[in-house]
Parts: C-alpha cells; structure tokens; sequence
C-alpha cells in the first residue's frame, strides 16, 4: 500500500545528530526507507516503496543524452538507505544536514509529510518560505489545479 504523509511536525536534532520521526510516519518506515539531499534547501525520505518508484523514473530516461546522466548521477549519488531506530529517530549524515543547513549551531527542525514523501528541514528556512508555499497553493488553485496552463482568471 502507497504511504502518504501529511502534517508538519517541530523536533529538535539532538548532540548525536538523531531527529526523531513523527509517530503517524514510522510504521511505513519500519523496513527502512532511503534519505537524501533534494533539489531545494531541504532533505527529502522516501519508503523502500516510493524511493523505488523514484528510481524507476530515473532508470527509464534515455541513456547517453548528458543532462539526463548528472541529473541520474544527482539522485543517485545524494540518496542513502537508511533505519529509524528503535525510539523511532533518524540518524542524519553530517553531510546531508550540512546540505539542509541543519546543524549543531542551528537543530531546530520540522518534518514535513508532503504526500509520498517526508521533508526535513531547517525550521527557519522552513517558516522563511512560507509566503511562497502560500502564493504557489494559491496559483495552482486559480489554475484549476492543471500545472503549466493559465488561470481562469487570466484567460486561456
């Protein structure tokens, strides 16, 4: 069964570099699940299920054309398997906190269910861009929800 996440969770990271994971989330991750570096300031952690559906996008893009192997080579070369504890915490590889800006200096976090996925973010940048996640919810309604095409109220 598809897992979707949703809700945004505050969490600290603590002195080992462990953030917990939401209850509502950690069943779906009891098999394990792969985390990594996403294309914004933040991480992104699939289940062994989605992070499968991931790949297979990747896999099923022409080979050869060289924009399609570094962005392969991105995704595969920022994605690690990884294992919430038994306290249902994550351990997160100093190298992907340091691409989310999380830090010792900065362990503020939130965990965010985006649906397929799970988000974990520095919890300033996070509120930083929440004007923006408000104005592109808002565009993508006044589309009529269909990426790419005018909004009704701009005509078509």
């Amino acid at each position: 069964m598809l897992a979707r996440f949703s809700g945004a969770y505050d969490y600290t990271l603590d002195d080992r570099g462990r953030v917990p994971i939401p209850p509502a989330f950690r069943d779906a991750l009891k098999a394990g699940g792969y985390i990594g570096a996403a294309a914004d300031d933040c991480l992104h952690l699939y289940t062994l299920e989605e992070f499968d559906r991931q790949a297979e996008i990747f896999d099923s893009l022409p080979e050869g054309d060289p924009a399609v192997e570094d962005a392969r080579r991105d995704f595969y070369a920022n994605f690690w398997p990884t294992q919430i504890d038994a306290q249902g915490r994550l351990n997160l590889r100093e190298d992907l906190a340091q691409r989310a800006r999380i830090s010792k200096e900065a362990r503020e976090i939130k965990v965010v269910g985006v649906g397929r996925r799970i988000e974990i973010w520095n919890a300033r940048v996070y509120e930083e861009r929440e004007a923006a996640r408000k104005e592109a919810r808002a565009r993508l309604a006044a589309s009529g929800y269909t990426v790419g095409a005018p909004s009704p109220r701009e005509g078509a």
